[in-house]
C-alpha cells in the first residue's frame, strides 16, 4: 500500500469514528436531559446526520486500508482540510459533555479568521483544477453517485446557514465562537469530500460500493432534516435547548457573566 492510500485510509477512519462519536454523545445527552429540557430537534437531526456520515467515512477508509482500493490525491486533500475542524468540534463537544465550557470565544477578528474566506476559495479552486486535470472518464455510475451529489448541495446549504449565523453573531458579541466556526467549516468540507468521492466513482477510480451507497441514500433525508432545523434556528422560527453553536443569546449571556465576574 502506498503512503497516499494509507494516509487517506487512516484519516477517513479517524474522521468516521469522530463523527460517530458526535452522534453518540448527542444521543446520550438527549436521553439524559429529556425530562428536564424536552425534545431537541437539533440533537435529533445531528444524531441522524452522524449515523450516516460517520459510517460513510469509516467504510471508505476500510476499503482503502484493507480491501485494495487506491486513493486519489483529491481525496487526501479534501479529508486533510476537514479533519482539523472535525476534531476541534469533537473535543469541544466532549468538554461540554463532561460539564466543561464546550466552546471558546475569540475576541475581535484575528488575521487567521479574516483569511478563512480566501483559504476556502483557494481550496475549492485547487480541487476543481485538479479534477479538470485528471479528466472525466465514463459516466456509467451516475445513478450510484446521485445521493453524493444531493449531499453536496445539502451540506453546502447547511454550511451557508451556519456561516451566516456566525457573521450575524460577530457584531453583537464582538468576536467569534470557536465551536461555531468549527461546525461552519465541517459542512462545506463534507460537501467537498462527497463531491470528490462522486468524481472518483464516475471516473472509475473507486469501484461500486453498495454499503456506501446505502448510507449515502439514508443520509439525504437526514441532511434535509438538519437543513430545516438549522434554517429555522437561524431565522428564529423556533428555539431549541440543544441549538446550533454560536447562538447569540447563549453567547451574549456567557460574555456578560464573564464581564461581571
Amino acid at each position: 500500500m502506498d503512503a497516499l492510500t494509507a494516509t487517506t485510509a487512516a484519516l477517513n477512519i479517524v474522521l468516521g469514528l469522530v463523527y460517530t462519536g458526535y452522534g453518540t454523545i448527542t444521543a446520550v445527552e438527549m436521553i439524559r436531559d429529556r425530562q428536564r429540557l424536552g425534545f431537541s430537534h437539533f440533537g435529533a437531526a445531528w444524531v441522524a446526520m452522524t449515523a450516516t456520515c460517520g459510517p460513510h467515512h469509516w467504510v471508505h477508509g476500510i476499503h482503502l486500508g484493507f480491501e485494495g482500493r487506491s486513493a486519489g490525491v483529491l481525496d487526501l486533500i479534501a479529508v486533510l482540510v476537514g479533519v482539523p475542524a472535525g476534531i476541534t468540534w469533537f473535543l469541544l463537544r466532549m468538554e461540554a459533555f463532561r460539564g466543561g465550557r464546550g466552546d471558546r470565544f475569540i475576541q475581535g477578528t484575528p488575521t487567521w479568521v479574516m483569511a478563512l474566506p480566501t483559504l476556502a476559495g483557494i481550496y475549492v479552486t485547487a480541487i476543481v483544477a485538479a479534477g479538470i486535470g485528471i479528466g472525466v472518464g465514463g459516466m456509467n455510475e451516475l445513478v450510484v453517485v446521485i445521493p453524493n451529489l444531493m449531499l453536496v448541495v445539502l451540506y453546502s446549504a447547511i454550511g451557508y446557514y451556519l456561516i451566516r449565523t456566525q457573521l450575524a453573531n460577530r457584531r453583537p458579541l464582538g468576536g467569534w465562537s470557536v465551536s461555531g466556526l468549527a461546525l461552519s467549516i465541517v459542512f462545506p468540507t463534507c460537501a467537498a469530500m462527497h463531491a470528490v468521492y462522486a468524481f472518483y466513482t464516475l471516473t472509475g477510480v473507486y469501484g461500486l460500493d453498495w454499503r456506501g451507497v446505502a448510507f449515502d441514500w439514508i443520509g439525504v433525508p437526514a441532511a434535509l432534516y438538519f437543513l430545516w432545523v438549522v434554517r429555522a434556528l437561524s431565522s428564529g422560527a423556533f428555539h431549541d435547548w440543544n441549538g446550533a453553536p454560536g447562538n447569540v443569546r447563549r453567547r451574549a449571556a456567557a460574555v456578560a457573566a464573564g464581564s461581571a465576574s
